[in-house]
């Protein structure tokens, strides 16, 4: 697992499991795509989980699978996206004006482009906060997403404010927080070697209480456990502290973090 920048889906994690299978099925090719009226793949959660990351590194990870160069039986969860990428991918920031006019011309001049390049013979296109856009400007991407030759990997912080027809559209992968505390143990412990340090640098202990603090955040997740790395680091001179008081000495800055961002929620 890296800590800092996701290269293979088993870099993130996933709320619901079978979400993860369905990803995994559709990298390995098992589970056409596009294919039944489904050619998007719809991330939803909370903020900070990596949905941005992770519909811009899809495309990636389908060239590799497309390109045959990657030995299945090592786990498809485990492919890296190819280096160096030749992957084109069209990404538009939705709000801030961006109209559903630009994303349906810009759409159909790549599905009347001739040849394509990719391995999946397949255009990309990745649309981030789809919320964001007015619900007309949503409704009329249905059309475009019915064109042959095209991928869409969409994300949203709200469900609930995205068109029935896209939905409808996606293959849903939610992604909030992990129910199992121990699933961002390895994550933390990637982070730590990404830093010089050794996994036990940090209790494990405090590496749950920190991925509770951050509610299913990745982003605040990892920078606790970096502002932790680097007190470990300072308190490395400590000297003939006892490993116990290293531990609480960290599970105090734990609680402490906690605290903070509780207030900062009730206000």
């Amino acid at each position: 697992m890296n800590g800092f920048t996701p290269n293979c889906l088993d870099d993130f994690l996933f709320s619901n499991p079978a979400d993860k299978r369905t990803l995994e099925l559709i990298l390995s090719r098992k589970l056409p795509f596009p294919f039944g009226g489904k050619t998007g793949i719809l991330l939803h959660g909370t903020w900070g989980t990596g949905k941005t990351t992770l519909a811009e590194l899809l495309p990636e990870l389908l060239e590799t699978a497309y390109s045959g160069t990657w030995n299945m039986s090592l786990g498809v969860g485990q492919m890296p996206a190819p280096d160096p990428s030749h992957t084109q991918t069209e990404v538009f920031r939705c709000g801030g004006g961006l109209s559903s006019t630009t994303i349906t011309q810009t759409v159909n001049n790549f599905n009347n482009r001739m040849p394509v390049f990719h391995h999946s013979r397949h255009d990309y296109f990745v649309l981030d906060e789809v919320e964001r856009l007015t619900i007309g400007a949503q409704q009329s991407l249905r059309s475009p997403m019915g064109l042959q030759r095209c991928m869409f990997f969409l994300t949203t912080n709200y469900l609930n404010k995205v068109d029935t027809g896209i939905i409808n559209r996606c293959h849903l992968i939610e992604m909030n927080q992990v129910t199992t505390p121990g699933a961002y143990i390895p994550l933390g412990h990637a982070i730590l070697a990404s830093m010089g340090l050794k996994p036990s640098a940090i209790n494990n202990t405090v590496l749950i209480k920190l991925a509770s603090t951050a509610r299913g955040s990745l982003r605040d997740y990892t920078n606790d456990v970096v502002m932790a790395g680097l007190d470990q680091v300072v308190d490395a001179g400590m000297g003939s502290a006892s490993d116990e008081a290293k531990s609480a000495n960290q599970t105090r800055k734990a609680d402490q973090s906690n605290a903070i961002k509780t207030s900062n929620v009730r206000s």
